[in-house]
């Protein structure tokens, strides 16, 4: 497939892509060879200079962590075959995709940790900022909602999980901020954060997710960062009400 060169804004600001490794390999292929790629169908829709690298839990030990980040060079459009002509028999061999060109591989003054378990996507934020965070919420500017809500849940004695997969077909559907199991119901508590979960787009599928978990037996409880700032009080005494709605938890006395 011939490959069209794509332009890089030169007079943009000095702006990173926070991009998610899917394994080991892919940082390496960055340290090695100087590329990373991204789905066609999943292509950024703001222009940025530099990517830096979000390493998951397959990561092991050096999971959950941004360590490095690059300069973008160029771009181009190819398939998954022409980016891996060793694997030919992959099922998605002639996906399309954008490769990045990448300048040599930096490592950031400290490693920005995820210690508050928050689930990490492609992003953006000014490359000073990523230089000088210390934690994955920094860098974002994001409020940290769900922390918060945790140690109003511990604090009112409410058993829960964090974090609850969510499998359909062997295949995770769902993650849920906190489920709470009670006598005679489920209960999913999702903290929404203002900047991810304000956008209509974002809305209409936390609808329709609301409406598959309910028809799965879940009652879904919703609060806004606003709510849980300045009346985490108020969050939890609904929550109480739901639970003895419930028949209580399971396992209490």
């Amino acid at each position: 497939m011939k490959r069209a060169a794509a332009t890089l804004n030169s007079s943009a600001e000095k702006t990173v892509l926070i991009a998610v490794l899917r394994a080991p390999r892919d940082l390496r292929i960055a340290a090695r060879d100087h590329w990373y790629r991204i789905p066609l169908k999943k292509a950024p829709r703001h222009n940025f200079t530099h990517i830096a690298f979000y390493q998951p839990a397959c990561f092991k030990p050096e999971g959950k962590r941004i360590v490095y980040y690059s300069e973008v060079a160029g771009c181009s459009a190819a398939r998954r075959i022409d980016i891996f002509p060793g694997e030919p028999g992959h099922p998605e061999a002639g996906r399309l995709y954008l490769k990045y060109a990448l300048g040599p591989l930096l490592k950031l003054p400290g490693a920005i940790l995820n210690t508050s378990g928050t689930r990490i996507c492609f992003g953006y934020a000014p490359l000073d900022r990523l230089r000088q965070a210390g934690e994955i919420l920094g860098i974002f500017k994001v409020v940290p909602v769900e922390n918060m809500m945790c140690a109003a849940l511990k604090a009112a004695g409410l058993g829960f999980r964090r974090e609850h997969v969510i499998l359909r077909g062997g295949r995770v559907k769902y993650r849920l901020d906190f489920a709470l199991f009670c006598k005679r119901g489920k209960l999913d508590i999702e903290c929404d954060g203002c900047r991810f979960h304000s956008p209509p787009g974002q809305r209409a599928k936390d609808g329709a997710r609301d409406g598959w978990l309910k028809r799965r037996g879940w009652t879904v409880l919703r609060f806004g960062e606003h709510e849980v700032v300045n009346g985490a009080e108020v969050c939890i005494g609904e929550i109480r009400t739901a639970v003895k709605f419930y028949g209580g938890l399971k396992g209490a006395q």
